[in-house]
């Protein structure tokens, strides 16, 4: 199976997703990356926690959704491909800003702005 058919599988059979989309720069990229003899791979799939569909208000296990995805990533260590679908930051959990923005030294040299 290709990883075109495998990001379509899960998508169906998982997620309950009646399609698959992906702009033309991420089936190429998919393309090439099978040309360049990482088709076997296994893939993951990076979508929101909160919804089988890529939309995080729709709770739950809906059915007939459409999953976008919108980047592909080669893991070629970890021997994977990683799809990333709808609006998903990669590192969930993370704040936007980082805690280490607010570490500095006060003028006595003492660090300031750790937990």
């Amino acid at each position: 199976m290709g990883l075109w058919e495998k990001i379509e599988t899960i998508a169906r059979t998982i997620y309950g997703a009646a399609e698959v989309t992906a702009p033309a720069n991420v089936r190429n990229q998919i393309a090439k990356f099978e040309a360049d003899g990482f088709g076997h791979y296994p893939v993951c799939m990076a979508k929101t926690q909160y919804s089988f569909s890529t939309d995080p208000n729709a709770k739950g296990a809906p059915s007939g959704h459409s999953i976008p995805v919108r980047e592909v990533r080669l893991s070629s260590g970890a021997e994977f491909l990683v799809a990333v679908c709808g609006d998903m930051m990669t590192m969930p959990g993370l704040p936007r800003v980082p805690a280490a923005n607010s570490i500095r030294l006060n003028q006595a040299g003492e660090v300031e702005g750790l937990f």
